[in-house]
């Protein structure tokens, strides 16, 4: 055994027995990458990782522990009573998503020394005395696909679940409980807390898929979508089943595939938050289409404005169609030698999974010294 030991206790569905630090699990699934590299690079620095659950029932444990919280879990509290030193906290999800943690995010992630989160959490995080680190979610490549030529291209795709920012399970009286609960905790924390109000994107999405659907040229992909869409009516329902081409493997680079095959991609997030920026676009890069993004208001901070069409430009769908519509080979060919520019070059460093990992790591060695 290492002197040295990393607990990573994560909600992630694979942080339980190790099994999120396996290879074979590297590109199963959005942001899968981050356990198999940090636990390879640990590894290489003479450092062990392992998950909450194995340390827990671990008896025998080096001298320096320090943990890897990604948000909060059933474990963290009983890692930080068994004496694992707080060092680093991060998140990757949105504020409506997780809720309960952006809402108490001074009391959670406070009292690590290190903060890895979305630029808009630092506000709430001052006067914590934890060290902010501003990240947006970490690709796991920066290779892009070979281009497919542009007539032979389906016009617009949208690869997105259906699902909205709280649990709507609607199958046996437990899962109705639980949706019935979620929702009105979620409309009891939009009372209190503003983050909680700000703009789901869920609905400007499902009324572009209403829009767009008058095309066969354009593809929705997803699970769920087969499904009747929640909070709104049977014609929205019936719009997404026309163009709905079914869901797409897990595997990361599979989704990229598909979208190779269009000019354009409704590239819409969760919500409107300062710095919450996903994969959504750099899936558009590296897959060689044009992303129409929606989403982080900052979002030309960290991605250059000459790579995406601003969705905010536009004044109604119409009009956005049209310029799309418009759009020649030569124009288009502008925005994609402009993504693989910035994919190439050296602000994107920062945006990968291993300069995440190394970064994490270095702040963990430091923390391992003092």
């Amino acid at each position: 055994m290492a002197q040295k030991l990393i607990v990573y206790d994560a909600v992630h569905p694979l942080a339980w027995e190790n099994r999120c630090f396996d290879p074979v699990n590297e590109y199963a699934g959005c942001g899968y990458a981050i356990g198999v590299r940090l636990a390879r690079e640990a590894s290489r620095r003479g450092i062990d990782v392992v998950t909450a659950d194995v340390y827990l029932q671990m008896n025998e444990r080096p001298a320096q522990v320090a943990c890897l919280i990604d948000m909060f879990t059933p474990l963290t509290d009983k890692l930080l009573a068994d004496g694992v030193q707080p060092a680093v906290c991060m998140s990757l999800e949105s504020p409506l998503v997780a809720k309960r943690f952006y809402h108490n995010i001074a009391r959670y992630a406070g009292r690590f020394h290190h903060n890895y989160q979305f630029r808009g959490t630092q506000e709430r995080l001052a006067g914590t005395g934890t060290v902010f680190h501003p990240v947006v979610f970490p690709m796991e490549t920066r290779v892009p696909l070979t281009p497919q030529p542009w007539d032979k291209r389906g016009y617009l795709i949208l690869v997105n679940g259906n699902k909205r920012a709280f649990f709507q399970k609607r199958g046996n009286i437990k899962e109705i409980a639980r949706s019935m609960l979620s929702q009105a905790y979620f409309i009891a924390l939009k009372a209190i807390d503003p983050w909680m109000r700000i703009r789901e994107i869920y609905v400007d999405r499902i009324e572009a898929i209403r829009y767009f659907s008058r095309y066969s040229d354009f593809g929705l992909y997803g699970l769920g979508w087969d499904q009747p869409i929640r909070g709104f009516g049977y014609d929205y329902h019936k719009a997404a089943l026309k163009v709905y081409k079914g869901s797409i493997p897990s595997d990361v680079r599979c989704k990229r595939e598909v979208m190779n095959g269009f000019k354009f991609s409704l590239c819409f997030e969760n919500c409107a938050f300062p710095g919450y920026v996903t994969e959504k676009i750099f899936d558009c890069f590296l897959a060689g289409c044009i992303p129409v993004y929606f989403g982080a208001p900052d979002i030309a901070d960290f991605v250059p404005s000459s790579t995406f069409i601003d969705y905010r430009r536009f004044g109604n769908h119409a009009d956005m169609d049209g310029f799309m519509r418009g759009m020649t080979e030569i124009q288009g060919r502008i925005y994609l030698d402009a993504a693989r520019k910035f994919l190439a070059g050296p602000a994107f460093d920062k945006l990968t999974v291993d300069y995440f990992v190394n970064d994490v790591l270095n702040v963990m060695e430091q923390e391992f010294d003092s």
